[in-house]
Order: C-alpha cells, then sequence, then structure tokens
C-alpha cells in the first residue's frame, strides 16, 4: 500500500485538476479527471445527499463532474487538516473551500473529502460531506428554481 502522504498527493493533484475543469473542457481533460478513479469506482461528487444515487465507475464520474460543474466551481480549495485511517488506505481532508456558483462567490464552504483507494493507487470510494444550503440558495437566486421558493 503507498503512503499516507503519497495518498494526500494523489487527492491534490485530483483536485488540481478539478480546479481547472469546465464545461468546455475538451473531453481529454475529463478522462484525465476520471483517469484518478478505479474503472469501479463509487463517487459522491456533491455530497452525501445524493446518497441513492452516486456515480459509479469512471464513464459515471465523468457524467457526474459534469452535472457539478452544471452550477459549481472550485475557486480556490483550501486545506484544514489532512487524516489518514489506522491501515493506510482510506483519507480525509477537510477543507475551506471558496466556491462559485452561477459566477457568485462563496467563500469559506466547509466541506471533507473522503477517499478510499486500492493497491494500484486508485480510488475505489469517493465522499463529500457538506452542507450544499448555501450552494442551494444562491443556484435558487440566480435561476429561479430550488427547493426554498417562498
Amino acid at each position: 500500500m503507498a503512503s499516507a502522504a503519497s495518498l494526500h498527493a494523489k487527492l491534490d493533484a485530483l483536485y488540481d485538476v478539478w480546479m481547472k475543469l469546465s464545461l468546455d473542457s475538451p473531453p481529454a481533460d475529463f478522462e484525465k479527471f476520471a483517469s484518478f478513479f478505479d474503472e469501479d469506482s463509487t463517487a459522491w461528487l456533491l455530497s452525501m445527499r445524493e446518497l441513492a444515487d452516486p456515480s459509479i465507475g469512471r464513464q459515471g464520474i465523468i457524467e457526474g463532474i459534469k452535472a457539478a460543474l452544471k452550477n459549481t466551481r472550485i475557486k480556490e480549495r483550501r486545506v484544514v487538516d489532512r487524516f489518514e485511517s489506522s491501515n493506510g488506505s482510506k483519507i480525509s481532508v477537510e477543507m475551506d473551500n471558496h466556491l462559485v456558483i452561477h459566477g457568485k462567490d462563496l467563500d469559506r464552504f466547509p466541506e471533507t473529502a473522503v477517499a478510499v483507494f486500492n493497491d494500484k493507487g486508485l480510488i475505489t470510494d469517493f465522499k463529500i460531506y457538506c452542507c450544499r444550503s448555501p450552494i442551494v440558495t444562491i443556484v435558487q437566486e440566480v435561476t429561479g428554481e430550488g427547493p426554498y421558493k417562498k
């Protein structure tokens, strides 16, 4: 198994690719993002609120990240702390990110990413934990669609 430091470096590299993605990115950029994941991986790219509907496999992850990019872009990733499991295959990163939602800044958005890696150094399970209410509020303000309508 790879060291915790090398797994954290891989997760950092994933986020570096993620922050450069846009809906206009070429297919190769989305494939590069998906290449961090195992072929049979499961990912919750928005939050655990989508518990019943994860992105499955590399193609599902490409579709999932494109769906996320329709509303949200990571402008700046700020790592608060890093953790790893005792067996070394699971890492988590607490972040306080700066997001852009439909052109509006949302600074200081707390979220935690948890990634499980296989012996090939590929992510098999990826989860984002956060409260998306501030994002949903901005999406609703901009688009008029959302759960907080009066």
